[in-house]
């Protein structure tokens, strides 16, 4: 399994896409922020649009472009001019989205709507290495042919109803953080700290992909540094630039992401979980993930199952 995949797997991301927005100019959307840990999104699938979020220059959206707020900054998406915007509200249909519109007469504009959920570790480890405003541009096809597939499949599934739309879109949907994550890594400059950062560096990727692999061995610097072919000291202080921890730090955060996963799966007893994890002493590992979590191992499980068997709130 590739690192990504293997980093991925170990968090909890759920995808809403929610709302197929058909606008003509001039129209605004403003969006508040959102709640911690949702992300709000929008995919531009037909016209265009300009989005204005406060702190940042204004950026305009082509057919195919992602824009993602990993933070839930508040923001406002417009065309023509904001003083003569018809409203935007809600349509009658049916299909696997809501459906918004103005009702307007000018040049037209498709937008899904939705937002990445981050729960549990993968708010802490994930979003905190995520820019304020995160934006991929599929529309360049030749760049990222994956992503621009699947936009041009979510257009055309969301554009009227068809039989299946609903699985077909949810399915659709739940593949698209991992896309566009893997569109921004290999098209972006990565100036925050944090696990993507070391993901995106060629000096220290196989670190990463070591302690993901291998979450049980007794890493050292040194054992990191010879897998990317560097002295033990330039290792240790490029990687606590680039990930804002030491190696030893990030290594009990990924140790303690899979524990919490092996745990709600039910992968064995706690003994077994620790151990799996690099923990010979059950003890010590019980004192590390409360450390991390708040709670114990076992009364994490029993929580963690119980909020999954819980049924959805309509």
């Amino acid at each position: 399994m590739d690192t990504l995949s293997r980093l991925l797997s170990l968090y909890t991301i759920r995808t809403s896409l929610d709302i197929r927005c058909e606008l003509a100019a001039p129209w605004v959307l403003d969006e508040p922020a959102a709640t911690p840990g949702v992300a709000p999104f929008h995919v531009v699938v037909e016209g265009g649009a300009r989005v204005d979020v406060s702190g940042h220059d204004s950026l305009d959206l082509a057919p195919g472009d992602v824009i993602v707020f990993p933070g839930g900054s508040a923001h406002r998406l417009h065309a023509g001019a904001a003083a003569d915007a018809v409203p935007v509200r809600p349509l009658a249909g049916d299909g696997p989205l809501q459906r918004h519109g103005n009702g307007g007469d000018g040049p037209g504009t498709a937008i899904l709507c939705g937002s990445f959920v981050f729960e549990g570790a993968a708010r802490a480890a994930l979003v905190r290495a995520l820019p304020e405003v995160m934006v991929v541009r599929a529309s360049r096809a030749d760049d990222f042919p994956g992503l621009h597939a699947l936009v041009r499949l979510l257009q055309h599934e969301t554009a009227s109803v068809r039989p299946g739309a609903d699985v077909v879109v949810a399915q659709l949907s739940g593949a698209l953080f991992a896309l566009l994550l893997r569109a921004w890594l290999a098209g972006t400059r990565h100036d925050a700290p944090g696990l993507f950062a070391v993901l995106a560096d060629r000096r220290l990727g196989n670190a990463l992909h070591r302690m993901l692999e291998s979450p049980e061995r007794a890493w050292t610097v040194q054992d990191l540094a010879a897998a990317c072919h560097m002295s033990r000291a330039t290792f240790a202080r490029l990687f606590a630039r680039l990930c804002g921890m030491p190696p030893a730090d990030m290594l009990t955060r990924l140790r303690m992401a899979r524990a919490a996963r092996a745990l709600l799966q039910g992968e064995g007893a706690v003994g077994d979980v620790a151990l799996a994890v690099g923990y010979q002493s059950e003890a010590a590992f019980n004192r590390v993930f409360k450390r991390h979590y708040g709670v114990g191992p076992g009364t994490w499980r029993r929580t963690a199952r119980a909020a999954a068997a819980a049924p959805v709130a309509a």
